[in-house]
C-alpha cells in the first residue's frame, strides 16, 4: 500500500531513541513517561499513530521497535497476548536478540505478575512503585546516552506542550479527589477492605506462630491490633466527607500509630490501665497514579491498595520485635 508523500515512514531510516510498548489499559503510564522524555525522539503507538496511516501497519508497527535504541515494555499480564503487544514484542525480540538484550528496558506494572518466559533471569526489571516516573525517565535517558544517544535541549513550543499537558493532568487528578462517588468507591472501600485483610492475616499468624495479637476493626474508619503491652492503631481521618484533595480546611491521611500500652478494640469492653504513649505516627496520604488509579502515599513511597494491608501487618511485626528486643519502653502509670 503506497503511503502519502507528506508522511513520515516509521519503516525507514528515522531511528527513534525511544519506542515504548504496553497495554491500551497502562497507555496512561507511557503516556507520562513520554511527555517528560523531552529532547529524545520517542516512538508511542497513540502519539504516533497519525505517521503510520497509509503505510502497511504490521510492518509499520515493528520497525520502530526494531530500530530504537531502547524499547521501553510496560509490562502486566496479558501483555504479549494481544494483538498488537504480540507485534511489538516480536519486534522488540528481535531487537533484543542483536544487542544483547542491552536495548531493554523492562517496567513491572504488577508486582504480582511473574516474570515472563522470554526475559532472561539475569536482566534487570523496574518494579512500577518501586520506580517512581521521574527515576524510569532517567533510567531511560541515561539507556539511551549508554547506546550512543544525543539528549538534545527541548525547544519553547516542547516545553509549552509538555506543561500544559501537566496542568491538565493535575487539574484532573484534582477533579477526582474532590469527588464524592469517587471517594466512597475507591478510597473507603480500600479501606476498608484492607482492614478485613489485616484481620485474616493476623488471624493467619497466630496460627501459624503463634502469636497471640487481638484484632478489630471498624468498617472504613479504624482498625487497631494488640500484642502484649504494645498496640497499632489505624484511622482514617478525613474533616470533610466529599474532599480527600488539597484543602486549606482540612488534612486527609490514615493515620498509623506505634503505641506502647493497651488501645481498646473496636467493640471491646475493657479498662485501660496504663497510659498508652504514641512512639512513632505515619500520616499515609492519598495520591493518584499515572493510570488515575487510588495508591496510597507514604513519603515518596508508593502503596498499592492491594498491598496496603500488608504494609499494615509489617509495621505491626516490626513493633512486635522492637518490643521483643527490649527497644520499647513498657507504658507507666
Amino acid at each position: 500500500m503506497a503511503k502519502p508523500a507528506n508522511k513520515p515512514d516509521p519503516a525507514g531510516d528515522q531511528v527513534f531513541d525511544v519506542a515504548i510498548s504496553s497495554l491500551i489499559a497502562d497507555e496512561k503510564v507511557a503516556s507520562a513517561i513520554k511527555s517528560k522524555l523531552s529532547g529524545l525522539k520517542v516512538f508511542f503507538y497513540a502519539h504516533n499513530q497519525e505517521e503510520l496511516i497509509g503505510t502497511n501497519g504490521i510492518e509499520s508497527m515493528r520497525a520502530p521497535f526494531e530500530s530504537a535504541r531502547v524499547n521501553v515494555v510496560l509490562y502486566r499480564e496479558p501483555y504479549g497476548k494481544t494483538p498488537w503487544t504480540g507485534v511489538e514484542l516480536a519486534a522488540i525480540q528481535n531487537s533484543c536478540l542483536k544487542t544483547g538484550f542491552r536495548s531493554l528496558l523492562f517496567v513491572q506494572l504488577d508486582k504480582n505478575d511473574p516474570k515472563p518466559a522470554w526475559l532472561p533471569d539475569t536482566h534487570i526489571r523496574c518494579v512500577f512503585g518501586d520506580f517512581t516516573i521521574e527515576q524510569l525517565v532517567g533510567a531511560i535517558k541515561n539507556k539511551v546516552q549508554e547506546l550512543g544517544g544525543v539528549i538534545r535541549r527541548p525547544g519553547a513550543r516542547s516545553e509549552a506542550k509538555g506543561v500544559k499537558r501537566e496542568a491538565e493532568n493535575l487539574a484532573e487528578r484534582d477533579e477526582m479527589t474532590r469527588d464524592r462517588a469517587w471517594i466512597e468507591r475507591k478510597v473507603h472501600r480500600s479501606l476498608h477492605e484492607a482492614f478485613q485483610k489485616v484481620k485474616q492475616l493476623v488471624a493467619q499468624l497466630n496460627k501459624d506462630t503463634g502469636f497471640q495479637i487481638i484484632c478489630g476493626a471498624t468498617g472504613y474508619q479504624s482498625c487497631v491490633m494488640r500484642s502484649e503491652f504494645v498496640s497499632l492503631g489505624c484511622g482514617w481521618q478525613q474533616p470533610i466527607f466529599s474532599n480527600v484533595g488539597a484543602d486549606p480546611y482540612g488534612d486527609w491521611y490514615l493515620r498509623i500509630a506505634e503505641v506502647s500500652g493497651d488501645l481498646p478494640i473496636p467493640g471491646e469492653r475493657a479498662w485501660v490501665i496504663y497510659k498508652p504513649q504514641v512512639l512513632k505516627e505515619r500520616r499515609i496520604k492519598i495520591g493518584v497514579n499515572e493510570n488515575r488509579e487510588l495508591v496510597w502515599l507514604d513519603g515518596q513511597e508508593q502503596i498499592e491498595p492491594e498491598r496496603l494491608a500488608n504494609y499494615i501487618v509489617t509495621v505491626l511485626m516490626d513493633l512486635i520485635s522492637s518490643a521483643n528486643q527490649g527497644k520499647v519502653e513498657k507504658p507507666r502509670f
